[in-house]
């Protein structure tokens, strides 16, 4: 489940605030306090605190466009919102996270606070001579220093701005965290934003869009099973609709993630353990968990055959506990090339379709984990029988995971090893991940 329905679930079961209902105002403030408790009970974890954030955002824009109350009512509703000590309690705990004032800023909070404390204390302390007058001068001071302290509260920017928000879009993208990407593009206002950038939100949208279509592939039923062994299972279906099958490829393994990941994002050696592959090659790197490839595949007696696709990594430890791997072709996504700039060479091979590919890895521990890919392809052979493509595809399915299997248990033999060793800081970026999630 994605953190937005995850939130709209905690929304709609965990407290009775339900902003689609015709509530009395009083109804909606009682419920509003409770919805205030939720977003406190989630950020008294601390490490839940950006989830907290999201219901936040969630429950004030349902708030915001509420039907049915004079401006002044639910001018006083949002005020109960934003003006709750626990909410800003919270406020000032993300600001800290992720927003801390500027240096002069936070110089002069301080100062004003500590003065405030002294004169409050000044209150206290016994006065012989002049005590009531004494009083009513700190009482006068100290209000007029909490009106200095709300002007510099109000100079405080508690939610980031449009600007903020993309460069946060920006950052979890660059770190392979498609979801907290996609959920923070929902909180943009792109009218503030340029062309550029409204394009970039677009692309990123786009991406987990076709990971969560693609993604109900893997828990979907209908599959025959064709062979299990070793540990290994290969299940195939025929779409409806298609003359193609798809194929799912399970097995749990003895392998380091970091190790296992080498073999899928070193697509130059390919060519070392995929079936009938020849050549493969990065035409683009776009990031460092993204890349344009090119493979070619040799088949006896038939053309050979070629695929050129988008392979992406995503980080998802965090939302479902797992280490995605995308893939799909892209050489008739004009769209694409445009907007990447990609001039695509003309070729003899056949341009074999990758409609997807879903590599799926579940860290059980440090040295195992379970794996679990969907594939389906369109290899244009529209003179063979789709049944006898969907027997090719299933031994071909089946050599790939048990060479990957092999080559995982005894890494340090084979050339991926090598890989790890010349490109350290990658290598160590993966491992980082996976240290965090167990840690």
């Amino acid at each position: 489940m994605s953190n937005s329905n995850k939130i709209d679930s905690i929304i709609a079961n965990e407290f009775q605030c339900n902003f689609f209902d015709k509530l009395t105002y009083e109804e909606l403030k009682s419920d509003l306090q409770k919805f205030i408790q939720l977003i406190h009970k989630q950020y008294q974890n601390r490490d839940d605190f950006y989830e907290a954030y999201q219901i936040y955002v969630i429950g004030r824009e349902k708030l915001v466009c509420i039907q049915g109350f004079d401006k002044e009512q639910l001018t006083d509703l949002i005020n109960d919102l934003d003006t709750n000590e626990q909410m800003i309690k919270f406020f000032d705990f993300y600001r800290d996270q992720h927003f801390p004032p500027r240096p002069q800023q936070l110089k002069n909070f301080q100062t004003h606070t500590e003065r405030e404390k002294r004169k409050q204390q000044e209150l206290l302390t016994p006065q012989i001579l002049n005590s009531q007058t004494n009083i009513v001068f700190s009482a006068q001071e100290t209000n007029i220093l909490q009106i200095e302290n709300q002007q510099i509260l109000s100079e405080i920017q508690f939610v980031p701005s449009c600007q903020e928000l993309y460069n946060i879009v920006l950052n979890y993208d660059n770190d392979s965290k498609l979801d907290k990407a996609y959920q923070t593009i929902q909180q943009i206002d792109r009218s503030q934003l340029s062309q550029d950038q409204i394009i970039k939100l677009s692309v990123i949208e786009s991406s987990y869009e076709f990971m969560m279509k693609n993604l109900i592939e893997l828990d979907s039923s209908g599959w025959t099973l064709d062979k299990k062994s070793h540990g290994i299972s290969i299940s195939y279906k025929f779409p409806p609709k298609s003359s193609t099958v798809s194929l799912l490829m399970e097995a749990e393994i003895e392998a380091d993630c970091a190790k296992l990941m080498s073999l899928i994002t070193e697509v130059e050696l390919f060519s070392e353990y995929v079936p009938f592959c020849n050549h493969a090659t990065t035409i683009k790197t776009i990031s460092k968990t993204k890349k344009v490839c090119l493979s070619q595949l040799y088949f006896p007696v038939i053309s050979n055959r070629e695929t050129i696709f988008l392979g992406q990594g995503i980080d998802r430890l965090e939302e479902n506990g797992t280490i995605l791997f995308l893939c799909k072709s892209i050489d008739q996504d004009q769209q694409f090339l445009d907007y990447y700039n990609l001039q695509l060479n003309k070729s003899k091979n056949v341009r074999l379709q990758l409609n997807y590919y879903i590599f799926q890895i579940t860290p059980i521990n440090k040295t195992r984990c379970k794996i679990k890919a969907v594939n389906n392809s369109n290899p244009q052979l529209s003179f063979v029988p789709t049944w006898l493509v969907a027997l090719i595809a299933r031994k071909f399915a089946f050599q790939l995971i048990e060479k990957i299997v092999k080559y995982t248990k005894s890494f340090e033999k084979y050339p991926w090893y090598k890989k790890t060793q010349e490109n350290p800081e990658f290598y160590q970026w993966l491992q980082n991940k996976i240290d965090n999630y167990f840690a």
